[in-house]
């Protein structure tokens, strides 16, 4: 049995129509779909292709109408926009009043806290300060510079400053430097020999305590750089 060769199609008629010009963004589409529709119908072939003519107005219609949201879009961004920098405004107005409300009943009260209880609103209580405690998270450590070291502590409740002693042996009195007035959570103390041990110790500054100072923390030893 012979076998029938199949006729080959002429390239011309398998050829698919395609768009290879960028269309990633909305504007790209409405330029791509007005420069094709415009240049389509110079096409010779123009009048008989009335299926392609019914598309490419439908297509053009569809660019046009997102061309058109495109707009609304940026329009109501603006006016979101607009909105939010208003309620930025709006908020500080109402601080504002917040606030003179407020002061306006403090100020009509007398200090009376019954007469402001009477207005609704809460009274602002003061509670007193108890003694304070030893500084906490002592540190001591080598310095930068030959023959120094660096103490450094937490700040806690403290709002006078601190006393720091030093010495180097803590169990003998005669070593125990005299309290030294500090207004930084650090204190660094140099002029030692190269290596030297030194013990620290450092207590807050309290008015209210009869002593005029908290506790002393424990003593922290240390070396010299």
């Amino acid at each position: 049995m012979s076998k029938k060769k199949k006729a080959k199609v002429p390239t011309a008629l398998r050829a698919v129509a395609t768009i290879r010009e960028s269309t990633t963004t909305d504007a790209l589409k409405v330029s791509v779909t007005h420069a094709l529709g415009q240049a389509m119908s110079q096409s010779p072939d123009w009048a008989a292709a009335t299926d392609v003519q019914g598309h490419v107005t439908k297509w053009t219609q569809d660019a046009d109408a997102l061309d058109a949201n495109v707009t609304a879009i940026a329009g109501l961004r603006a006016q979101l926009y607009a909105a939010e920098d208003k309620q930025l405004g709006l908020r500080r107005n109402w601080l504002a009043s917040k606030a003179q409300v407020v002061a306006s009943v403090t100020l009509f009260c007398g200090g009376s806290a019954a007469k402001v209880k009477g207005f609704n609103l809460d009274v602002v209580s003061h509670g007193k300060l108890g003694p304070l405690g030893a500084p906490g998270d002592l540190t001591v450590n080598p310095g930068t510079v030959l023959g120094e070291v660096v103490a450094k502590w937490s700040k806690g409740l403290a709002r006078h400053g601190f006393l720091v002693q030093h010495a180097t042996d803590p169990a003998s009195a005669a070593t125990i430097s005299v309290p030294v007035p500090c207004t930084k959570i650090s204190f660094t103390l140099g002029g030692m020999p190269s290596n030297a041990a030194v013990s620290i110790r450092v207590a807050a500054i309290d008015p209210a305590s009869p002593n005029n100072q908290g506790p002393w923390s424990a003593w922290v030893l240390g070396n010299a750089r």
